[in-house]
This record gives C-alpha cells, sequence and structure tokens, in this order.
C-alpha cells in the first residue's frame, strides 16, 4: 500500500515523514506560481516526488503555461504533475478544462495526473463526470500518455465503493483515492463546504458526533480498512495539520511501500 500528500505552498514540509515521497503541491486562485515552483524544489532538494498542481483557469495563456512547466522542470526536475479545472469563477485566460491543457501538446514526457471525484462535482452531474474522466482515459489511450487518476476526499466507504463499481467499466488508470487526515469536525465541514463533498457534508451534519469521535480520536484507518482491497493508493489531504496527518502516517507505516 502507498501513501502520497497534499501541502500547501508555504507549509514546512522539512517534517514529512520519511517514506512519503510523492506530494502535490496545492495553486490556488490568486497564488503565485513562483511559490508553487519554490515549494516543488525544497520537496526535491528533500528526495520528495513533487506533483504540482496546474488549475487551468488560473493559467492566463499558452506563454504562462509554458513558463510555468518550464520553471518546474529546470530548477526542480518535476517528472508528473495535476491537472485540475480549478476555480469556477471567470477563467484568467483560454484554458477552461483539463483536456484544454492537454491539448496544448505541452506536457509531453510528463506523468499526468486527472481529477476523479467519488461524491460528483456542484457543477457537474455525476454523469457528466463519468463522461469526462472517460474521456481522459480515451486521451491516455490514444496518445500513450502515463496518466493518473488523484480524486477528491470523501468519508463515506460506500459512496466510494458505488464509483469504484461505476467507473470500472471504462478506467484503467491508477487511483489515487483521496482521505482526510486527523482534522477536527469544524475543520472538516468548513473543506467539505469548499469542496462540495455532498455525502461527506450531511454525513457530517446528520451524524457530527459520531463522525467526530471516528474522525480526531481513530483518523482515517476505517476509510482505508475499508477499502484496501480495493485501492493501493491513498492521498492524504492535511488542511493544515501536516504533524498530525504525520504521525497518523507513521503508525501505518508497516502499510507503507515506497515508490521506486
Amino acid at each position: 500500500m502507498q501513501f502520497s500528500i497534499e501541502v500547501t505552498p508555504k507549509v514546512d514540509v522539512s517534517a514529512l515523514p520519511k517514506g512519503i515521497r510523492e506530494v502535490s503541491i496545492t495553486y490556488l486562485p490568486g497564488a503565485d506560481d513562483r511559490d508553487v515552483v519554490a515549494q516543488a524544489v525544497k520537496l526535491r532538494q528533500l528526495g520528495g516526488a513533487p506533483i504540482p498542481h496546474v488549475p487551468a483557469r488560473s493559467i492566463r495563456d499558452r506563454v504562462h503555461l509554458s513558463s510555468y512547466l518550464s520553471a518546474l522542470k529546470t530548477e526542480a526536475q518535476i517528472r508528473q504533475v495535476l491537472l485540475i479545472g480549478g476555480s469556477p469563477d471567470r477563467p484568467a485566460g483560454p484554458f477552461t478544462s483539463t483536456l484544454d491543457l492537454l491539448e496544448t501538446g505541452l506536457f509531453d514526457g510528463l506523468r499526468v495526473g486527472v481529477a476523479g471525484h467519488p461524491e460528483g462535482m456542484p457543477v457537474l452531474s455525476e454523469r457528466e463526470c463519468d463522461y469526462f474522466l472517460n474521456l481522459k482515459n480515451q486521451y491516455a489511450r490514444d496518445t500513450g500518455t502515463e496518466m493518473f487518476v488523484m480524486t477528491q476526499w470523501s468519508l463515506d466507504v460506500a459512496t466510494i465503493h458505488r464509483w469504484l463499481d461505476r467507473i470500472e467499466t471504462f478506467n484503467t488508470l491508477p487511483i489515487y483515492l483521496g482521505i482526510a487526515g486527523p482534522t477536527s469536525p469544524a475543520t472538516l465541514l468548513k473543506f467539505a463546504h469548499i469542496c462540495g463533498v455532498k455525502t461527506s457534508l450531511l454525513g457530517l451534519r446528520h451524524q457530527s458526533g459520531r463522525l467526530g469521535k471516528l474522525l480526531t480520536v481513530q483518523t482515517p484507518d476505517y476509510l482505508v480498512d475499508g477499502l484496501g482491497d480495493r485501492i493501493d493508493h491513498f492521498h492524504l489531504y492535511t488542511f493544515g495539520g501536516i504533524q498530525r496527518s504525520g504521525d497518523w502516517l507513521i503508525t501505518r507505516q508497516s502499510d507503507v511501500v515506497i515508490p521506486a
């Protein structure tokens, strides 16, 4: 079993567990891409394998995209990226989707991650989410691009199983399944609103006592244990609690496989 983790550009990554190499780096609306590059450089110096985000709607134009990728390649020697649509607000330039980014041809030679949504998206139906994930599978087959799916986080084992059942007819890409690290229920409620994880939000509202104890005392073990027969890579969202997430990962150390 493998684990990866997500961090922001400003967080101190020196304390990350040694067993975790793959680290995704957020690029939020309005952020400076130089901060993402700098964090990627730090992770590479620490022996990590950075996965910087590339949000389509935050990219101003092809020149901006090319410059950003060039800096990541030359300064941080990145080998993989995560493409996301980004904020649904007005795009900064001509790119509105990950497929728009892929069609530029600027990602040739890189391993490319795309987003998966076990709980759907606020702006797309379940069927539309499946349709676009299928298109990305087709792109990988048609071009020979090495790709993987990194999902939004979810708290509900049954919902994730249903999503896996639904996409298994067409998905052949490896899955990095998103889970929340040890975090307070209040923080989870906040991020559930922001991220649009509807099932998890309802669960937190209606069963806050039970789920609150589960997530602050027992951590995400129930997700790993409940899905380990189908998922071999879990991606940890720390929500600012990188130390707590790191401590939890150490408790799962016997499950960790360090990629070559």
